[in-house]
């Protein structure tokens, strides 16, 4: 029995089918044979989308794809996609074969570009051209761990606002002379994922551990660690708690950078620094997928221009979040649709000597996740619990429509 079991939640995790259910009926004329019976409902595997959408940060979402998650019944997923909203326009094409080998090596490919307008997008303001070209590699260790690595080169072209983009982003730039930035980027990673179904588990564990580092040669020399868990717990058949973590910290690990930079006449103006995790690579938190209750990316350090008090989000080097979820599965006859009640915590800060925990944010509140067929859709309603009086409070929020 333990093995058939252990057949429906493999068959749950593929995230082929919508539901899985399974009988084991007596073979006819004997007394110690069944037969296994698994009766399937298949979900979407491919989709034509033109998407409409909305969110209360990137406005208006106009966006066309061609997605087959289970290209010619192979499993392999293909991808085309182009999306527009307020703030900027991304064209990705990806490959991802999840058994390359018979062993279940997983190979993987993707190229993206991107063109943005962060003056809008609650972050420091400045405009950015961005592409990306990655090939991934996985190896399972077991049913439920898998070693990660991926190999890929990207550039990022900024350019700043003259009069509003914060003074240590211009600092930044000029002490390194440069607005386009390369790097050669390589990621190990490793992920325990035990839990029981691709949508909304009610029991199980997801773990990774990521290290991705620039290699040298590339424009800044940086790494970045990240960890994160979350666990099912269920309570009982109406009850499933989640509990939630993400701990993300980056550095330079190349010198400090300085330059002195003059004016027209000659004199010394200022002296730019150059050091520690480039700020377009930052970490961010709150809004509709983070701490919610506040609005998108507005937590932690912030600047605000040579022309006005207008506080512009910068991120940090840590990023410490957190929840506690209490999920009703039950409510519904459906498991595309999801009701909880949360807990959020945590927030950034600009490096590791920055972190206090009395400057953590909190909110409570409920939410609602649905898997529609246009695309998921998120409506949340938070009450800000920790705060500062600077902070920007966002109790309803919601997003709905494809995005990538």
């Amino acid at each position: 029995q333990a093995a058939i079991d252990r057949s429906k939640i493999r068959l749950n995790r593929l995230g082929f089918f919508s539901e899985v259910e399974v009988e084991t009926p007596e073979v006819p004329g004997t007394d110690d044979q069944v037969d296994v019976v698994f009766n399937v409902k298949e979900t979407n595997s491919g989709n034509f989308m033109v998407g409409l959408g909305y969110s209360q940060l990137g406005g208006l979402i106009t966006s066309l794809s061609v997605t087959q998650n289970n290209f010619l019944g192979t499993g392999n997923r293909v991808g085309v996609a182009v999306q527009r909203n307020d703030y900027s326009e991304s064209y990705d094409i990806n490959y991802f074969d999840p058994y390359f080998t018979r062993d279940g090596i997983s190979v993987g490919y993707n190229l993206s570009y991107r063109e943005a307008d962060y003056r809008n997008f609650n972050i420091a303001s400045f405009y950015s051209d961005s592409g990306i070209a990655r090939a991934t590699f996985g190896l399972p260790l077991t049913e439920t761990d898998t070693v990660g690595l991926s190999f890929g080169i990207d550039y990022n072209t900024i350019n700043p606002v003259y009069g509003s983009t914060p003074q240590t982003i211009v600092d930044y730039i000029d002490a390194l002379d440069q607005r386009t930035f390369h790097a050669w980027r390589s990621e190990l990673s490793w992920a325990r994922d035990s839990r029981n179904a691709y949508w909304n588990p009610t029991r199980g564990t997801y773990q990774r551990a990521g290290a991705e580092v620039t290699l040298p040669g590339s424009t800044v020399e940086y790494y970045k660690l990240n960890y994160q868990f979350a666990r099912y717990w269920p309570i009982n058949r109406a009850l499933v708690l989640l509990t939630n973590f993400e701990l993300g910290y980056g550095d330079s690990y190349s010198n400090k950078v300085t330059r002195e930079i003059y004016d027209a006449e000659g004199n010394l103006a200022r002296t730019a620094v150059a050091d520690g995790l480039p700020f377009f690579e930052n970490f961010y938190a709150g809004g509709v997928r983070s701490i919610r209750g506040f609005e998108d990316n507005t937590l932690g350090p912030y600047a605000t221009s040579l022309f006005s008090d207008y506080r512009q989000p910068l991120g940090g080097a840590l990023k410490t979040t957190g929840s506690l979820e209490l999920i009703f599965p039950t409510l519904f006859d459906t498991d595309q649709t999801r009701l909880s009640a949360f807990l959020d915590f945590g927030n950034v800060y600009a490096s590791a000597d920055d972190f206090e925990f009395r400057e953590f944010r909190g909110s409570v509140g409920v939410s609602l996740q649905w898997q529609a067929p246009v695309g998921p859709i998120v409506l949340n309603f938070a009450y800000p619990l920790q705060t500062d009086r600077h902070d920007r409070i966002e109790r309803l929020q919601f997003s709905f429509g494809t995005q990538f």
